[in-house]
């Protein structure tokens, strides 16, 4: 099938990307890519997601 992704990855290229994609650099901000393409497999799973309580901090690190 067909499978997407949302990524900001490629915003460290952000100028190279507006000219590739002809997107207007100076008028346009953009936030974030989602590649479309066919998947490879067929074993899709959730991914880990380790307890929110490990990885959020309020007013301390």
């Amino acid at each position: 099938g067909i499978g997407t992704a949302w990524t900001t990855l490629h915003l460290m290229f952000e100028k190279e990307i507006a000219e590739l994609l002809e997107i207007p650099y100076e008028d346009v901000m953009q936030i974030a890519l989602m590649p479309i393409a066919y998947t490879k497999g067929t074993q899709f799973k959730p991914a880990y997601r380790p307890p929110v309580e490990t990885v959020m901090h309020v007013d301390q690190w």
